[in-house]
């Protein structure tokens, strides 16, 4: 399986998501952006990300080559 260089990356990356939101996805044992890219965005969103929040973070994702699970 083909590991991207940045799934060890930290989600404390996206300065766009605040400090409540980060810390909601890390109880939810996301903290890197490999356990980010195993999540949909209807998950996300009950981590209480906004549509703003997930238009931001699929474009960061996809600048890295990387998306969320469909």
């Amino acid at each position: 399986m083909f590991e991207s260089k940045y799934e060890k990356q930290s989600t404390d990356r996206f300065t766009f998501i605040s400090e409540g939101n980060l810390t909601q996805m890390k109880n939810n044992n996301i903290r890197t952006l490999g356990e980010l890219s195993k999540h949909t965005e209807l998950e996300l969103k009950s981590y209480g990300l906004n549509d703003n929040d997930l238009i931001n973070l699929k474009s960061e994702l996809r600048l890295l080559g990387m998306e969320l699970k469909n």
